[in-house]
C-alpha cells in the first residue's frame, strides 16, 4: 500500500469512529441548556366546584327542584337547560345523584315512642289522620301557602301529647305517588296577568299501572288483564289524600304503538281501564299529536276533556308511561293557554330530568328541551308558526279554530283560564268562536283526532 492510500484510509477511520462516538453519548453527558417555559402556556388550574344548595327549611321544594327554579330566566324556549349549563345546579343534581322528583317533607316530633294518631288539617279542615309510632312524622305532598294545623294525640287520640302549625313555602309542588314516578301538580307557575295557576287541580306524571305481576311484561302475557297488576295501598292513600278523582291515558292500544316500538311492557301502553273506583277516565291515544301539531287534534281532544272534568269538580291526572314526552307536550299546550312565560313552560318541562323512572334517559333532558315532545313548539313548524300576537294567544287560536272539525268554544276557554288562574274576567284573541251543538263531550269522543277513545265515568 502506498503512502497515499494509507493516509486516506488513516482518515476514514477516524471519521467514522468520531461518528460512532458521538451517536453512543447519552443525554445527561451532552446537556443542553433547558427552555424556558412561558408563564401563560401553564394550564389554569381547574375552577372549584360550587357547592350544592340546600332548600331553606318548611320550603316543599327539594335541593335539586330549589336550586333549579333559581337558577335565572331563560331568554326565551329552547336555550340550552340549566341543568347543562349552572355549575350550582349540576352540582346540586350530583350530589343527589340526579334524583329529585320526591317533595321535601317538613317533620315533626314528639316525645313518646307509643303508638299515637297523628292529624293535619287545612283551613277547610281535617286532611287526614294516621296512625303512626316511633316519636316522628314527616307531613308531604303540602301545598305552598296553605296553613297547616297538626296534632300528635296518643292512642286513639284521647290524650293530646303535642302541636303544631306551619305554612309551607316554594312554587314547584312534587308529589310523592308510591309505585309511580315522575308526579307534579301543575299550579304555582304564574300566568296571565302574573295571577298562579291553582294548585290541585291539574296533575302530570307517568303511568298509573301499578306494579306488574307478570314475567317479564311480555304481551303474550296480556297487559290487559287485570290480575296481573298490584296496586299498593300507599298509591291509593296518596292519590286519595292529593284529590285526584279523573284519569287520563295517554298511551295506545298495544296493536297501535308501531311509533313506540320500545314500549311493549308492563307500562308502555294503556290498560284501557282506570285501577281507581269512583274515577272518571279516558284513553285518547296522543302519540302522534305531538309530532305533528298541523295533522293531529288529539292534543286538543286531550285539553277538552281536562277541561269537561275540571268543570264537573274533579281534579285530573294525565300520563303516559314516563310523563315525558308525549306528557310533556301536552303540559306546554296547558301551560301556554293559562299564559305562562316561555321560560317557565321549559322549565316546568325540563323537571322530568330529575324523574326516578329507571328508563328515562337523564341526558335527553338535561342537555336541551327542544327534543321529541318540544317539536310541538318548535318555532318553524309547531305552536308558534300559528296565528295569534302572543304565545297565549297562539295556544288558544290552535285550541279554538286550528282545526275544522275538532276545536273548543270560546267561551269554554274562556272559564277554564278564568278559573286556573281566579280572574274576574278575560278578553279572548280576536276572531275566537262559539260553535253550535260544539260541547266538550263531542270534542273529545270525535273519531278524527287521535282514533282511540274509552271513556269510563264513575265506575
Amino acid at each position: 500500500m502506498n503512502s497515499r492510500t494509507s493516509l486516506f484510509a488513516a482518515a476514514a477511520l477516524l471519521i467514522v469512529s468520531s461518528l460512532l462516538y458521538f451517536s453512543c453519548q447519552k443525554p445527561e453527558d451532552n446537556p443542553q441548556e433547558p427552555e424556558e417555559q412561558n408563564p401563560e402556556q401553564t394550564d389554569p388550574e381547574p375552577e372549584p366546584e360550587p357547592d350544592p344548595i340546600v332548600h331553606p327549611d318548611g320550603c316543599i321544594e327539594n335541593d335539586v327542584v330549589y336550586a333549579y327554579v333559581n337558577a335565572g330566566t331563560y331568554e326565551n324556549f329552547g336555550q340550552r337547560s340549566f341543568f347543562a349549563t349552572d355549575p350550582v345546579v349540576i352540582s346540586t343534581a350530583k350530589a343527589h345523584k340526579w334524583k329529585g322528583d320526591d317533595p321535601a317533607g317538613i317533620t315533626v316530633s314528639w316525645d313518646s315512642q307509643a303508638a299515637c294518631t297523628v292529624s293535619i288539617s287545612t283551613p277547610d279542615g281535617l286532611w287526614y289522620q294516621e296512625s303512626v309510632t316511633g316519636g316522628e312524622y314527616t307531613f308531604t305532598n303540602l301545598i305552598p301557602g296553605v296553613h297547616y294545623s297538626w296534632t300528635v294525640a296518643e292512642g286513639g287520640g284521647d290524650i293530646l301529647l303535642k302541636s303544631g302549625d306551619f305554612t309551607p313555602t316554594g312554587q314547584v309542588r312534587m308529589v310523592d305517588i308510591p309505585c309511580s314516578w315522575n308526579w307534579r301538580d301543575m299550579g304555582g307557575w304564574p300566568g296571565l296577568g302574573g295571577k298562579k295557576i291553582k294548585y290541585g287541580w291539574i296533575y302530570r306524571g307517568g303511568s298509573l299501572n301499578g306494579k306488574f305481576a307478570g314475567k317479564n311484561g311480555k304481551p303474550s302475557l296480556d297487559p290487559y288483564d287485570h290480575t296481573k297488576y298490584n296496586v299498593p295501598d300507599s298509591m291509593r292513600v296518596a292519590l286519595e289524600r292529593i284529590g285526584m278523582k279523573a284519569e287520563l291515558d295517554l298511551r295506545g292500544d298495544l296493536q297501535d304503538l308501531g311509533k313506540w316500538g320500545d314500549e311493549y311492557d308492563a307500562h308502555g301502553a294503556t290498560m284501557r281501564w282506570c285501577q281507581f273506583e269512583g274515577w272518571d277516565f279516558v284513553q285518547i291515544m296522543s302519540d302522534y299529536g305531538l309530532y305533528y301539531p298541523n295533522e293531529r287534534s288529539s292534543l286538543i281532544q286531550d285539553v277538552a276533556w281536562i277541561i269537561y272534568e275540571v268543570r264537573k269538580g274533579n281534579p285530573v291526572g294525565y300520563h303516559c308511561r314516563s310523563g315525558a314526552d308525549r306528557t310533556g307536550a301536552l303540559g306546554l299546550l296547558i301551560g301556554g293557554l293559562l299564559g305562562m312565560s316561555e321560560s317557565d313552560l321549559q322549565k316546568e318541562y325540563e323537571l322530568t330530568t330529575l324523574s326516578r323512572e329507571k328508563k328515562e334517559k337523564k341526558t335527553k333532558y338535561a342537555t336541551e328541551a327542544v327534543n321529541s315532545s318540544a317539536l310541538f313548539f318548535k318555532r318553524e313548524q309547531g305552536i308558534f308558526s300559528f296565528p295569534g300576537e302572543t304565545l297565549q294567544e297562539k295556544c288558544y287560536l290552535y285550541l279554538n279554530k286550528y282545526f275544522d272539525d275538532v276545536h273548543i268554544n270560546a267561551d269554554d276557554l274562556d272559564w277554564f283560564i278564568q278559573y286556573m288562574l281566579g280572574l274576574d274576567g278575560y278578553t279572548h284573541p280576536a276572531g275566537a268562536v262559539n260553535y253550535d251543538d260544539n260541547p266538550l263531550e263531542n270534542v273529545w269522543t270525535i273519531a278524527t283526532g287521535s282514533g282511540n277513545h274509552k271513556y269510563t265515568e264513575d265506575r
